[in-house]
């Protein structure tokens, strides 16, 4: 069971990753190049809505995974 759970656990926790470079690559060009603060706002509102829309559901597969492995290991001991 936790092998079918990690399957659509995987995906979610690695887009979140995958945001979480997105993000760090977007604010070190801001910062590297020095760009007005119209650019400035346009990648913390989009930095914003990644995170609102990508916590919950990180949060919520982390959460299924650690209950299912904690399952898991209790039934093999």
């Amino acid at each position: 069971m936790q092998r079918d759970l990690a399957c659509l656990a995987d995906p979610v926790i690695r887009a979140v990753g995958l945001c979480g470079v997105a993000y760090l690559a977007s604010w070190a060009v801001v910062i590297v190049l020095g760009a007005d603060a119209g650019a400035m706002v346009v990648v913390a509102a989009v930095s914003a809505a990644v995170l609102v829309l990508g916590a919950p559901a990180f949060v919520l597969a982390v959460g299924v995974e650690r209950y299912f492995r904690g399952r898991v290991e209790d039934h093999m001991s």
